[in-house]
């Protein structure tokens, strides 16, 4: 009779989580409609946009649950991740050429977690080059490439474009999602800082797709 009763209750949870897992999301709620919409990266695709922060906590905490959800992305979603750039926040600055060094040499998804773990849970000061070059090097990433990228003149220019970007996107907390440049979510507004937020962009990315995908 135990072993009836744990089944029932098994089969109740995982109803339960399936029916919440599917709840309807809310405008003004779970989401809002982008004030002014933006074009995404690459026409007939779905894209999702995080706007993060190395040194944010909140990002560090729903990193886990973003990798896993992108890991599993189907081939017409891209997922783009772009570092926060907000005027006169000379903290973020470093950590934003951290970013734009690594993207640069297309290891920036690789070592998300890497940065973020040490900016966050080993407090290493990667905002000191001293500090910073030789972590890198703990990485196995080629330091003088790295170096190369961190203080070149496109890293100026890419520093530029990502404030531009944050202005655009009307970035005012992180982390932040945004669903074919139409949407915003945020696990401030659904909430919760788990799962939960992946379960709202794909909610969001079945209620709006690309005209090409419709048409399959």
């Amino acid at each position: 009779m135990l072993n009836t009763w744990l089944k029932r209750l098994l089969i109740s949870t995982t109803l339960l989580a399936a029916s919440l897992a599917h709840a309807e999301i809310r405008e003004g709620v779970e989401y809002k409609k982008m004030a002014k919409p933006q074009a995404v990266a690459v026409a007939g695709k779905s894209e999702v946009i995080e706007f993060f922060w190395y040194g944010c906590p909140h990002c560090f905490t729903v990193a886990p649950y973003v990798e896993d959800w992108a890991g599993k992305l189907p081939a017409n979603v891209n997922f783009r991740r772009i570092h926060v750039a907000w005027p006169g926040r000379s903290d973020m600055e470093g950590h934003t050429k951290i970013f734009i060094a690594l993207q640069a040499m297309g290891l920036e998804a690789k070592q998300q977690l890497a940065v973020m773990t040490a900016v966050q849970k080993d407090r290493i000061e990667l905002r000191k080059e001293d500090v910073l070059f030789d972590w890198i090097k703990k990485q196995s990433i080629d330091v003088a490439k790295f170096k190369a990228q961190y203080n070149s003149f496109s890293s100026s220019a890419q520093l530029n474009k990502l404030a531009q970007m944050t202005r655009d996107y009307q970035v005012d907390g992180v982390p932040m999602f945004v669903v074919n440049g139409k949407y915003v979510t945020s696990p401030a507004m659904v909430g919760k800082e788990d799962g939960t937020i992946t379960q709202v962009i794909d909610q969001l990315l079945a209620l709006d797709k690309p005209a090409a995908a419709k048409k399959k």
